[in-house]
């Protein structure tokens, strides 16, 4: 794999180097109102909470690169982009939902004074059994199907699905302008001509990604997060081949013959 190929924004380093620049926040805006189905004009004011990255963090194991976000001072944004597949990945983010939704609510503060929050997970695996790449969830009542409250929602984007959507040919189709510039990297000159072409923000977007291909520093950055994902997924792959090593030899143990064993790993 070349360098630049390696320059992706599907690598967190990346994109919050994109998407969590303060001279960029034209970028996030229409990345935001594209997903979240709204106006760009519509956000007046966003506030990126969490746009430093600490060296430390770039070669620790599990360690998450969220981009946390405030716009028109009224909700709040998490955006997380994950490569690995934890096997439990709705309750994870359900959970970091809700500390963002509870956590800025200060001792003696009405609940009122909650913000709406949001959790938009853009995951290069399959999570959903459907064609559709963005999945929005919101709470509603079972049978009549009201609206509970607009301060919860949670959005998958399924790039793998997306790389393979029908519309992805015709580019006036916005959202599928983001998720094709997610799935390229920075060698893929062919996809970012054309990406550069459609509008200012998107050819802003590309100039960002390539200028990061170029710049030594960025990239000796990008290459030690992205070995580290890389042992993470090992790390996890190992895991994963104990833990069914062991259940094998119980199996064996309990009397279990081979057949039998394939029979049950094969169902799994």
């Amino acid at each position: 794999m070349s360098k630049k190929a390696k320059v992706t924004p599907k690598l967190d380093l990346v994109f919050k180097k994109i998407f969590g620049d303060v001279r960029n926040t034209d970028i996030l805006a229409d990345f935001l109102a594209t997903v979240l189905g709204i106006k760009t004009s519509e956000i007046t004011d966003i506030e990126i909470l969490d746009n430093e990255i600490i060296p430390d963090i770039l070669l620790s194991k599990f360690s998450r690169l969220d981009l946390r976000i405030t716009i028109n001072k009224a909700t709040s944004i998490n955006i997380e982009i994950q490569v690995l597949n934890y096997g439990n990945y709705k309750e994870r983010t359900l959970f970091y939902w809700a500390k963002m939704y509870t956590g800025e609510l200060q001792k003696n503060e009405d609940y009122l004074n909650l913000k709406n929050a949001i959790a938009i997970n853009i995951i290069d695996f399959n999570i959903f059994d459907c064609e559709e790449y963005h999945s929005t969830f919101k709470i509603f009542e079972e049978h009549r199907k009201e609206l509970l409250t607009d301060k919860f929602r949670i959005d998958f984007l399924e790039l793998r699905k997306a790389k393979e959507c029908k519309e992805r040919d015709s580019m006036t189709n916005k959202k599928q302008m983001w998720m094709d510039f997610l799935n390229t990297n920075a060698d893929d000159e062919k996809t970012l001509e054309r990406l550069s072409s459609e509008s200012p923000i998107m050819k802003k977007a590309v100039a960002v990604l390539r200028q990061m291909s170029v710049d030594e520093k960025e990239l000796y950055e990008i290459e030690q997060r992205e070995k580290t994902v890389r042992d993470e997924i090992s790390a996890r792959e190992y895991e994963r081949q104990q833990g069914k090593n062991e259940i094998i030899s119980k199996m064996k143990k309990s009397g279990m013959s081979d057949e039998q064993i394939q029979k049950i790993l094969l169902i799994q």
